[in-house]
């Protein structure tokens, strides 16, 4: 299914429950939702609803819901609103249309191989039955509400095997046939929309899914045993999410698990209305197995004791059961000090398949460079395209550090940034001691801390402040990084490299004297690397 996921406000009820019904059908192949067509025979544009890639053919699906009527050739269509709409292009003449005009721009873009591909079309009409057949139309290619209810696979199945009948001599598509339709299409459907959380309080938020993730996914299904490796921003969390539950809508138990519960909250709100139990690794289950467990964050559970409780849980073990772990060994393995390397030998040792995501789905390039000029991390390849400039904010103690970031915040309400979409990342991570507790928004009361109890609607509409332990796995709009006391140990860096990673648009860092001096040794470290990576990215 591309996109992966329907935002709440992105489609039709109609078309969703078609998606629904797409998504767990025994049709093979890739189905694609909302097809725009830049070029058509009579319109200047045109969309398709569905474009299933199929083993046999190319189906294009067109979706009419709630009320159809047809009197004397003049077609009515209603919403469930209740709003009417007359059209005397019935929606066969509508989608055969669209299927020779997405027939033609293939053809421009693919050649002659799509003139040996069959093509065919469907009508569903999820809420209402329209007669049978007709002058107009054959039986396979429409599906009305009582087969819709009854089995859809079958439908789309016998308008397959009714379009192939027509076109005997037309070739199967190849695997290779397969991938470049898919790729041609896909650009329409690069941007998946997800929820940041699911409540109805929060706006629909579009997070990039790359062809790598899509490989991913398809990787993942197949194999019973997975370690996913990538950086921060390469979209593990979400990713992880999506694997859970797309293993929770084929029936099986699926348990999705991070040893933070501030994460662990998060994910629950985004798997909200699934099948997918969620726990925080301390509060795992004693008396349940799972058929699949997803671990995210895998490298934070990288010891034998976190392994053994992981392992009670796992229908068959580590060794026979059905895990997918994403992971990110750059800098993020030792926040919490007791990640042992054997351990990871031991998980490695069961034989699952290594997948790698190398592509930053979060960060902007100018995010991702300074990210990895000052840490030395591999931040993959920035996929967002290029931001505003990265802001280091000299300050000399507390109180400067607390104006300068008033100041900043100043600056982003004037450019209309939402609070809801700005975060304070504190290195320190004291709430105590940290100055943001000088700013005005928090002397009013609308500076919202994460915890796990806020996990769940984050962001949220309220400017937020996090520890960089405890933001591991979110992000924000806009980020501010302060309380930075030190950048010689490992651990400082680590944690830098947390906050650094968290924004997918803007970020600012306080930086007095002494970290300003060490922030330019970095640099002579890593930043030739970092243009180097850069340079290769086509920057």
């Amino acid at each position: 299914m591309i996109p992966a996921e329907l935002g709440f406000n992105s489609t039709t009820s109609s078309e969703r429950r078609v998606y629904d019904a797409l998504e767990v059908s025994d049709a093979r192949g890739t189905a694609l939702h909302s097809l725009n067509l830049p070029t058509h025979e009579y319109k200047l544009t045109s969309e398709l609803d569905f474009v299933l890639v199929l083993d046999e053919l190319v189906l294009v699906i067109e979706v009419k819901g709630a009320q159809v009527s047809c009197n004397n050739g003049l077609w009515t269509y209603s919403d469930r609103s209740g709003h009417f709409r007359q059209d005397r292009e019935g929606p066969f003449k509508q989608v055969t249309s669209g299927m020779y005009a997405l027939r033609d721009r293939l053809r421009q873009r693919l050649g002659g191989v799509i003139d040996d591909i069959a093509f065919g079309f469907l009508v569903v009409t999820p809420d209402v039955d329209l007669a049978l057949s007709s002058f107009e139309w054959d039986a396979e290619t429409y599906c009305g509400h009582g087969q819709f209810s009854r089995d859809f696979s079958k439908a789309v199945n016998r308008a397959a095997a009714y379009w192939r009948g027509r076109q005997p001599n037309k070739f199967p598509i190849d695997e290779k046939v397969h991938g470049q339709l898919v790729q041609e299409l896909r650009p329409s459907f690069d941007r998946s929309p997800l929820l940041d959380a699911r409540a109805s309080t929060l706006d629909v938020a579009l997070v990039r899914l790359t062809d790598e993730q899509f490989s991913r996914l398809d990787l993942i299904s197949d194999a019973p045993r997975v370690i996913c490796n990538g950086g921060a921003g390469t979209g593990k969390t979400f990713l992880a999410a999506e694997v859970a539950r797309r293993k929770a809508l084929t029936g099986q138990a699926v348990l999705f698990t991070c040893r933070s519960e501030v994460l662990a909250e998060f994910v629950r709100g985004l798997l909200a209305g699934t099948d997918v139990s969620v726990y925080a690794a301390p509060e795992l289950p004693t008396d349940r197995q799972f058929d699949v467990v997803v671990i995210d964050e895998g490298q934070d559970l990288m010891n034998y004791y976190s392994l053994g409780r992981l392992e009670a849980v796992i229908d068959g073990g580590w060794s026979d059961g059905r895990w997918v772990m994403f992971m990110d060994q750059n800098r993020q393995a030792h926040l919490y000090g007791d990640y042992d390397p054997d351990a990871l030998r031991f998980v490695q040792s069961f034989g699952p398949v290594p997948a790698t995501l190398r592509t930053n789905c979060r960060n902007t390039r100018e995010i991702a460079f300074q990210t990895r000029a000052l840490t030395g991390a591999d931040t993959g390849v920035a996929a967002a395209g290029a931001g505003p400039e990265v802001k280091f904010a000299p300050v000399s103690d507390r109180e400067s550090e607390t104006a300068a970031l008033e100041a900043h915040l100043r600056f982003l309400r004037e450019h209309e940034v939402s609070m809801g979409h700005i975060t304070i990342v504190s290195l320190r991570g004291d709430w105590a001691t940290s100055a943001a507790r000088g700013l005005r928004s928090a002397r009013k009361g609308k500076l919202r801390l994460l915890s796990k109890g806020s996990a769940s609607g984050w962001p949220g509409e309220e400017l937020t402040w996090a520890s960089a332990v405890d933001i591991k796995g979110l992000e924000n709009r806009f980020v501010c990084v302060i309380d930075i006391d030190s950048l010689e140990s490992e651990t400082d860096i680590d944690l830098l490299y947390v906050a650094l990673s968290r924004p997918r648009a803007g970020l600012w860092l306080a930086t007095d004297p002494a970290i300003a001096s060490r922030v330019a040794e970095l640099y002579r470290t890593h930043a030739a690397t970092a243009l180097e990576a850069l340079s290769k990215a086509g920057a």
